[in-house]
């Protein structure tokens, strides 16, 4: 209600609001209607169980609002119900997102024109079911990237064909690239060839902004499934000198972190079954930024699988470090040996001596192409650019950061999903529905989406065994402490009138 009248004291007479009770009402077939109605509308019911200390009941709620403009409506469900946390941490982060969610539907509701976006494919990227969670929303809520973008994919590798000269039309592929408002390179696998390079600078050039979100190590924990260790070689995608030219260098190592997620290791046996234990593995680091910048100020943690450190080049480009390493890293350069006996025999503590290394970086300014005063990929017309608009790019160094866990039978998991100890690490998504709104000019968004509430939840175990000695602190003894204190000023005046 505080947030409603907010709105209300500064949007006047444009904004107006009313809270209403579906279960107010005694006529059945009329609640049965309305829950209906609002169902259609887009609102989740829950049931929620009503406790007492004799009793308990439960009653079907619609925590929810139905947000019209003009001829449009927008439902916004306030409960974010993930199987992943706890009831009193889906309350707290129901309650963090609750401005964000209005915000972002009136957004929604006002735009007149939707920007499109693409997911960049034909060199390996991610598939839809591993961006599922990003586009979609796993939780079915208004935390996606098509609530409010058009979002497609684009196929780098399939040109038009110029009936003329019966060739791939590379102009019109850049042209078609260029409607889009910001271009997502995610975990490509496949290297990129020059005349792919070029669409994608050009692309820069007429203004494009581009998440890259790329690998500089080859290296997956399914590696280990079968042997104990493996090698790890650079993910050479054939990028490194239009980066370069950009302003970053994504370097052919692995950080390594004292600051990390735990894998479970097999570490005995009992009965014939076998017993784990939790290691923290270092190729997993933890990201906390400390930047004061909206794309990444107040993030939870952000959870990285076999991050590179990112250098960055000396140019006019003015960059932003939005993530890093914590202060205890170290840089495993490649061709590296990732082995699990690091857990057992665990280097010196002494040898984490690299702090806050870059990995993800935001790039903004007028771009050189890379092309420049080279010769063109192919003898066409066309209308080159060797310098850019003003834009922004944003390159992060771990494709993981964006990719949702599918299992074998096909469910699909919250962006950050940890399956070994059953945790959803929030940062991730954050991250990067920031890094998109930035890029496409939605800074309002991008601040509201960073906000943090912290709830103090109370302990309902502790209530329960200790309820006479909570009741009595707080029913009990205030009115001892106001006897006593009426006495002793019984007591005091009748000495002083004695």
């Amino acid at each position: 209600m505080n947030l409603l009248t907010s709105f209300k004291s500064i949007a006047g007479d444009n904004f107006d609001y009313e809270v209403i009770d579906p279960n107010n009402t005694n006529d059945e077939s009329e609640k049965i209607d309305l829950f209906k109605q609002l169902v259609k509308d887009g609102l989740t019911p829950t049931d929620i169980e009503i406790r007492s200390t004799s009793s308990k009941s439960s009653q079907i709620i619609f925590p929810g609002a139905l947000i019209y403009y003009k001829d449009r409506q927008q439902a916004v469900n306030f409960l974010k119900n993930s199987v992943t946390k706890k009831a009193g941490e889906n309350i707290n982060a129901s309650i963090e997102n609750l401005e964000y969610e209005f915000i972002a539907a009136i957004h929604h509701l006002a735009k007149n024109n939707i920007e499109k976006i693409a997911f960049l494919e034909g060199n390996g990227e991610l598939t839809d079911k591993e961006v599922y969670d990003l586009t979609e929303s796993v939780l079915q809520d208004n935390d996606k990237l098509n609530y409010h973008y058009a979002i497609e994919r684009f196929n780098i590798k399939e040109f038009e064909i110029d009936s003329s000269k019966m060739e791939a039309d590379i102009s019109k592929q850049i042209l078609d690239l260029s409607s889009f408002k910001a271009l997502i390179i995610a975990k490509p696998t496949i290297a990129f060839n020059m005349l792919e390079k070029f669409i994608i600078d050009q692309y820069i050039m007429n203004g494009g902004k581009i998440l890259w979100l790329i690998d500089g190590v080859n290296a997956t924990m399914d590696s280990l499934q079968k042997a104990n260790s493996f090698i790890a070689l650079k993910n050479d995608l054939n990028l490194d000198d239009q980066l370069f030219k950009y302003g970053v260098r994504i370097n052919p190592n692995l950080i390594e972190d004292l600051r990390s997620t735990q894998i479970p290791i097999v570490t005995g046996y009992s009965n014939n079954m076998p017993q784990q234990s939790y290691f923290p593995w270092p190729y997993y680091p933890l990201l906390f930024s400390e930047i004061n910048h909206p794309i990444s100020k107040g993030l939870d943690a952000i959870k990285c699988d076999f991050a590179s450190s990112i250098d960055t080049i000396q140019n006019t480009i003015k960059k932003t470090i939005l993530l890093t390493s914590s202060k205890q890293s170290r840089i495993n350069p490649t061709p590296a040996k990732i082995s699990l006996g690091i857990l057992q025999n665990p280097p010196p503590i002494e040898s984490f001596n690299k702090s806050q290394l870059p990995i993800a970086v935001l790039l903004e300014g007028e771009f050189e192409s890379v092309f420049k005063n080279r010769i063109l990929p192919k003898e066409q017309s066309i209308d080159f650019k060797d310098k850019s608009k003003p834009t922004q790019m944003i390159v992060v160094s771990d494709g993981d950061v964006a990719r949702n866990s599918v299992s074998n039978n096909g469910d699909i998991y919250p962006l950050g999903y940890d399956r070994f100890i059953n945790y959803t690490y929030p940062g991730n998504k954050k991250f990067v529905m920031n890094a998109i709104h930035y890029l496409c000019d939605d800074v309002g968004l991008t601040r509201l989406k960073s906000k943090e509430i912290k709830l103090r939840l109370l302990d309902k175990e502790k209530i329960a065994s200790n309820m006479f000695l909570i009741q009595f602190i707080n029913i009990v003894f205030p009115l001892l402490l106001l006897l006593i204190a009426t006495l002793l000023f019984l007591n005091f005046k009748k000495r002083k009138y004695a």
